[in-house]
């Protein structure tokens, strides 16, 4: 191996632990598509005691022009703090009209903070613009198994993707996850649909069981598995480094 070989393999190594640093944290976002509104729902468990919910819409530039219009009050071409207001609101009424949410055998209405509004530009204009909807949901009995049915009849026209996803925390046990109300034993995190249901018969709403995980100290939990991948591929680098670096001085004794 040439002096040049030897320090590609190590080029080769140490980008191997830069992508392991940097993917760690990597995450799939939401999307915008230019002609439908899409509908992202997530619900973080947060400890036996709280939930999360985190309702995002995102209207494509075609719907976003119209509904940019449709609360241009004054006609002035901008939209203004009290129409932005108007809009969320309005999302915020038909996300509540729509959303039937069940915990521990309780109907739940989520009380939303105020509405945010991404516009990113107040110009009546094909410019995409999100609605975000955030609740904090208090749970009884924060030792016991919780039960959570959603089932999101939310009507956004066009529609796009809608997606339902479950997230555990460092506090809590995701023990169940799927489609429909009835009982199983299956564990799915991410629930994604595209466009409006096939049939009124279409069951798209989500089931999931959790509970709160033996306390352990946050910055464990965060930091314990990634470190544990991280030496087994610095030690696997270590190796991949050594076995070169002899074979390179073998290389060079010989020519010698």
């Amino acid at each position: 191996m040439t002096s040049t070989g030897f320090a590609r393999v190590a080029s080769i190594a140490l980008t191997l632990i830069a992508v392991n640093s940097v993917g760690g944290t990597a995450r799939a976002h939401p999307e915008f598509n230019p002609l439908t509104i899409n509908r992202y729902v997530k619900f973080d468990l947060l400890s036996g005691a709280e939930l999360r919910l985190a309702y995002t819409v995102l209207f494509g530039a075609a719907p976003a022009l119209a509904i940019r219009r449709a609360f241009d009050a004054n006609h002035d071409g901008r939209l203004d703090a009290a129409e932005t207001r108007a809009l969320g609101a309005r999302i915020e009424s038909e996300v509540l009209s729509g959303l039937a949410l069940t915990i521990d055998g309780a109907h739940v209405v989520p009380a939303f903070a105020n509405p945010s509004v991404g516009l990113a530009g107040d110009a009546v204009a094909p410019s995409p613009l999100s609605v975000d909807l955030i609740a904090r949901l208090p749970l009884l009995g924060a030792e016991r198994d919780h039960r959570v049915h959603v089932d999101d009849a939310t009507s956004f026209a066009p529609l796009g993707e809608s997606e339902i996803r479950v997230e555990e925390s460092p506090g809590t046990r995701l023990l169940s996850s799927h489609l429909g109300a009835g009982e199983s034993a299956e564990k799915q995190s991410r629930f994604l649909f595209r466009g409006p249901k096939f049939s009124a018969l279409e069951d798209r709403s989500v089931t999931f069981r959790f509970r709160a995980a033996p306390t352990i100290p946050i910055a464990q939990a965060q930091t314990t598995a990634p470190h544990a991948r991280r030496l087994y591929l610095y030690a696997m680098v270590g190796v991949l480094l050594l076995g070169a670096a002899g074979l390179f001085l073998s290389r060079r004794s010989n020519a010698a």
